[in-house]
């Protein structure tokens, strides 16, 4: 019933805009394509988990309500405070069209065209804690990283094999054993399957940690150096058989709770998908719901594309 209600709010974008407008006025949440319960993560772990023995690093900063909240527990932290540390904001900063869904009601709707720049957009919303950031504007594929240890790694940046790629390259050989935190944005996203390949790829490295509840966000303890040979390495769809892709999802699936599992499915058949293998991502479609994953949230944005000639 629930589901059904908001795919009816998405067609109706005066009622959509009414809702998005009434959520953010009762809980404060902050315009970005994070939950409340995101935003509250990230304010967390900087005011008091984070203890200063790296950087902190947020792939995918889009408006600030990853970078924002980030900030604001910092500056509650001692270990921050007066360290001279920023927040290392990541962003191509160049508005594309499904950027319109997440600005409903807000005060951004209809502002910003395909392939506008949005930083000052971003730096505007930011004012308040400038001297807290570093703007990295660009693509991260190019811009690369520092080569200083990061504590927190936030991914909302890994939607392709070539940003993959770069992440693990530039990023995860920064990453400290039994200090760093890596928080997957979009580990419970169905267009985002090769996460999955990495976690598992590398899970003897990571054990899980927690999971953000009311949205796509999986936390990992990064547990032991990676193979330096194996972060270098080009990873794609030609990478893993089968037999890997179907380890990897049952790892995936073993870890989260029933709230994410539909969506981490639904990440399955997108591997399939993505590849134009449609037949197989229909058949991968039918076991899962076979063997009692239920059908919804993500799984029917799948489902639809199934039905699509």
């Amino acid at each position: 019933m629930l589901q059904e209600l908001k795919t009816k709010l998405r067609e109706i974008p005066f009622l959509r805009g009414a809702y998005l407008r009434l959520k953010r006025g009762l809980t404060n949440e902050l315009v970005g394509m994070t939950s409340r319960f995101e935003q509250d993560y990230f304010a967390e772990y900087g005011e008091k988990i984070y203890v200063g023995k790296g950087e902190i690093v947020d792939l995918g900063c889009w408006l600030g309500s990853t970078t924002i909240p980030l900030v604001k527990g910092l500056l509650k932290n001692p270990a921050f405070v007066g360290s001279g540390r920023k927040v290392f904001a990541y962003d191509l900063f160049v508005w594309f069209e499904w950027m319109n869904d997440s600005t409903f009601g807000t005060d951004l709707a209809q502002k910003y065209r395909e392939g506008d720049i949005f930083v000052e957009e971003f730096k505007l919303r930011t004012k308040d804690f400038a001297e807290h950031i570093e703007i990295c504007a660009g693509d991260l594929r190019e811009i690369g990283w520092t080569g200083a240890s990061i504590e927190f790694l936030l991914i909302d940046a890994m939607k392709d094999w070539s940003l993959a790629n770069a992440i693990v390259r530039d990023f995860y050989p920064s990453l400290v054993p039994n200090e760093s935190v890596v928080l997957h944005q979009d580990f419970a996203h169905f267009f985002t399957p090769c996460i999955h390949l990495v976690q598992w790829l590398f899970r003897e490295n990571f054990e899980f940690a927690n999971e953000v509840a009311n949205s796509p966000s999986v936390i990992f303890k990064y547990t032991s150096k990676i193979d330096g040979e194996l972060l270098q390495k080009t990873y794609g769809y030609d990478s893993f058989s089968d037999e890997d892709v179907n380890a990897a999802f049952e790892y995936s699936m073993s870890l989260v709770s029933d709230e994410k599992l539909p969506n981490v499915a639904a990440a399955k058949v997108m591997w399939f998908l993505h590849q134009g293998k449609r037949e197989q991502a229909k058949t991968v479609f039918e076991n899962l719901l076979e063997s009692g994953v239920r059908l919804e949230k993500d799984l029917i944005n799948v489902k639809e594309l199934l039905e699509k000639n």
